[in-house]
């Protein structure tokens, strides 16, 4: 994934997050079954909606066109 920082945002308060699965996230991620080294955090308002290990699981459970670079 490159920069751990990296962000998206899209419709409705959705944001897209690249993060190291470590610490907390780490923890939170393998309670919903992503496993590895980095991960795609989702959340909407603030909330965690999941944790996807690729962008063609992301692309799976929401449009990618909509996102925009933070």
């Amino acid at each position: 994934m490159g920069d751990d920082r990296a962000s998206w945002t899209g419709p409705g308060g959705l944001r897209v997050t690249a993060v190291r699965l470590s610490g907390a996230h780490g923890v939170w991620a393998a309670f919903a079954g992503v496993r590895g080294a980095d991960a795609y955090l989702v959340t909407r308002n603030g909330e965690i909606v999941g944790y996807y290990a690729t962008v063609e699981e992301l692309a799976g459970v929401l449009d990618l066109a909509e996102l925009r670079a933070d």
